[in-house]
């Protein structure tokens, strides 16, 4: 485990420290009200597919007095996102975990130096790992070069050895239970925002929600990572059960990795 500072000057556990300042620039600029959504000093927020935590942290920020619970099915970055989740005032919950359609076991695509690209669909894994090598690249679009810049990723893309080193997976075999057994194990009767970032599994995470367990969902955050005719089909999915919608592409997102959020709320 490591440890890096964010911009505010806050030291946090991390697997990679570069990894932090190239997501902090995503998340921590995140104006969840521009998007419809809202948060109160007390809300309850479930972080699925947390990493090592920011956008646990973010929360945190939003919701002195909330209720925050993150999981996290790999070990270095749940080792990371425990320390991070205890360090809260007042802490969060950490639980290693990754959630799905139904409880079981899965082997996942770890990649130990970018950690957040860890998924359980090795052909997703691949295009991502193919969508970053071509960011590293460069020539992008004045905002996303921007922040390469920022982070000093661009000093390495030129080092063909380090970044094949950094897009290599490891398999690592990890527990799944559903968001409905979760809840009951927590005792939640409501959520105030299910905020999902798994690296493709989405849909399966939204599958292990019963139906008795839907209207407990106040808001969801989702990022979908199947292209955009998948998340417009998960948000008009999401449009059916009576929620508020809105779509945007991820800030990043780069063609082969097509990344999009979608922000949803019961009006």
């Amino acid at each position: 485990m490591q440890f890096a500072s964010l911009p505010d000057g806050r030291t946090i556990a991390c697997v990679n420290p570069y990894e932090v300042d190239f997501s902090v620039h995503e998340i921590f600029a995140e104006d969840l009200a521009v998007h419809g959504l809202s948060l109160a000093a007390d809300s309850t927020v479930l972080d699925v597919g947390a990493n090592i935590g920011l956008f646990a942290l973010y929360v945190r920020d939003h919701c002195p007095q909330g209720r925050v619970v993150a999981f996290e099915p790999m070990p270095e970055a749940f080792a990371a996102l425990a320390h991070n989740m205890a360090a809260m005032s007042p802490p969060g919950v950490a639980v290693q975990l990754a959630l799905g359609a139904k409880p079981g076991w899965a082997d996942f695509d770890y990649f130990p130096g970018v950690s957040a690209l860890s998924t359980q669909d090795h052909a997703l894994g691949e295009r991502m790992a193919g969508g970053l090598r071509a960011l590293l690249a460069g020539g992008q679009a004045a905002p996303v070069q921007d922040i390469l810049d920022k982070t000093g990723a661009t000093e390495v893309a030129t080092d063909t050895a380090f970044v094949d080193q950094l897009l290599r997976p490891q398999v690592v075999r990890a527990e799944i239970d559903t968001v409905s057994a979760q809840l009951a194990k927590l005792g939640l009767d409501s959520v105030d925002l299910l905020k999902i970032d798994t690296e493709g599994a989405e849909s399966e995470v939204l599958a292990g929600l019963a139906e008795a367990d839907w209207p407990k969902i106040r808001q969801l955050l989702v990022e979908a990572h199947h292209g955009e005719d998948a998340a417009r089909q998960l948000e008009e999915n999401l449009r059916g059960r009576g929620y508020k919608t809105q779509l945007a592409r991820h800030p990043l997102c780069q063609p082969g990795a097509e990344v999009f959020h979608i922000y949803a709320a019961r009006p």
